[in-house]
């Protein structure tokens, strides 16, 4: 029998308040008129429509990861005490100490969660912790249940003239609970493949000035957030279309045996570069960032979530999701519907 590690439920959480284009074309027009013209020509590149921004100053990653995870489990059907552990993607945490996963765990309950830690590994985090905690319970016997989540809120850290810090993002949060599943055939997580460059180490900072200079009153108040240095995203682009690929064919699959693929949400025409490089059917390249803005890790699982309400993914149905974080590094896991 197959020790397969599954995801037995997904779920997300969103603030109430819808932010369009609009409110940020108007916003930087009043900056400069030609600003607002390039603004919206970036809105219509990424392919961003609306986002969710909170403007409730108690909420944060935290309570955001909360009422994702409440939802999750509810889909579920199970309680805290069911998790064994907690894996919390952010790279706009709460605090550094104690952990965000600890802080979950206690809100939530969850007494018998044990394996509990926070990752960052930037955008592509959500995917990572996903496949750190499959192969972390294929080879611990102990663990039958992981909520990984996801929750950022980055456009609160990004600089007001920073249209891609500031305009592009929304804050949303998403949990996955996975399970371990006994079969006779694999199913669930299979594989994973990274690939790292990193020549754009110091493009995207956050906070810019270092966190060790961050109480310093010498230090200006815009480098201490975040600082994005446009670069051509086009190589990055390629390298998921590779690793994608790689993750596939190593699997003795060809994308044509591939249901859907669930990437970065960051840019539409990111997603197009990807369809086109691996000749891929665009409509099964699912996007979302219309919807939600650019949420950073909680991405993938964005859209992984609309197509499973969508009905889009079925048992049996292979399906890939592919990352990128700052720096840059790419990851691509290979996941079997159960």
């Amino acid at each position: 029998m197959q020790r397969n590690i599954i995801m037995k439920a997904t779920g997300i959480y969103h603030p109430r308040e819808v932010v369009s284009n609009q409110f940020f074309v108007d916003y930087y027009a009043k900056m400069d008129p030609k600003l607002g013209v390039q603004v919206e020509h970036l809105m219509a590149h990424l392919g961003r429509k609306n986002r969710f921004i909170s403007k409730d100053k108690k909420e944060t990653v935290l309570t955001m990861a909360e009422e994702a995870a409440k939802i999750t489990l509810a889909k579920a059907k199970l309680s805290p005490l069911d998790l064994d552990g907690i894996i919390f993607s952010t790279d706009t945490p709460e605090y550094t100490s104690p952990s965000n996963a600890i802080m979950l765990r206690h809100a939530l309950g969850a007494e018998n969660a044990h394996t509990v830690y926070d990752l960052n590994a930037n955008c592509v985090g959500m995917v990572v912790a996903l496949d750190q905690a499959s192969a972390l319970m294929k080879s611990n016997h102990r663990i039958k249940r992981i909520m990984v989540v996801g929750s950022t809120m980055i456009h609160h850290y990004g600089l007001p003239t920073d249209p891609i810090t500031y305009a592009c993002m929304g804050d949303a949060a998403a949990t996955a609970i996975l399970e371990v599943q006994t079969d006779e055939s694999e199913a669930g997580f299979l594989d994973s493949v990274y690939a790292t460059n990193t020549n754009l180490h110091d493009y995207i900072l956050m906070p810019e000035c270092g966190l060790s200079n961050l109480y310093d009153s010498t230090v200006a108040e815009e480098k201490k957030k975040w600082k994005w240095t446009p670069f051509d995203t086009t190589e990055a682009e390629n390298r998921c279309a590779k690793i994608i690929k790689q993750v596939a064919n190593e699997n003795k699959l060809e994308m044509e045996d591939i249901k859907m693929v669930f990437m970065t949400q960051f840019s539409e025409a990111a997603i197009n570069n990807v369809s086109s490089q691996l000749s891929f059917p665009r409509e099964k390249l699912k996007y979302v960032g219309d919807i939600y803005g650019y949420t950073g890790t909680s991405s993938p699982i964005l859209a992984y979530t609309h197509a499973m309400e969508e009905n889009e993914v079925s048992k049996g149905d292979y399906c890939i999701f592919c990352s990128v974080g700052s720096g840059l590094t790419a990851s691509a896991v290979l996941y079997k519907e159960s």
